[in-house]
């Protein structure tokens, strides 16, 4: 159950990359397929990085520079949206305790 809900959401953040890349190809089915693909190839050192990117660029239409670039970009938008997350959750705990720490 864990890795079909990792899966999906590893598919929202790539399939959010690719519509930013204007590429090719982005149904939630075609997504899914790219992800689960590259999760089955991601555990070889080395090699794994380079399959990521001929699978994005061979399954949604890219070229091989924007394939590398979806696939920083679906790497970097889970620790974006973790950082607004915590922002908006720390924020108010610590605008409530910071007059007492100014006084």
């Amino acid at each position: 159950m864990f890795i079909i809900i990792t899966l999906i959401i590893e598919t929202i953040f790539l399939y959010i990359a690719l519509k930013v890349a204007n590429a090719r190809k982005t149904d939630f089915g075609d997504v899914f397929v790219t992800a689960l693909v590259m999760a089955l190839v991601g555990w070889i050192p080395i090699l794994g990085c380079l399959l990521h990117w001929i699978i994005i660029s061979s399954r949604h239409d890219t070229g091989f520079i924007t394939a590398i670039g979806v696939w920083i970009f679906a790497g970097l938008l889970p620790i974006i949206v973790a950082i607004i997350v915590v922002a908006l959750v720390l924020l108010p705990i610590l605008a409530i305790g910071l007059p007492a720490a100014i006084f």
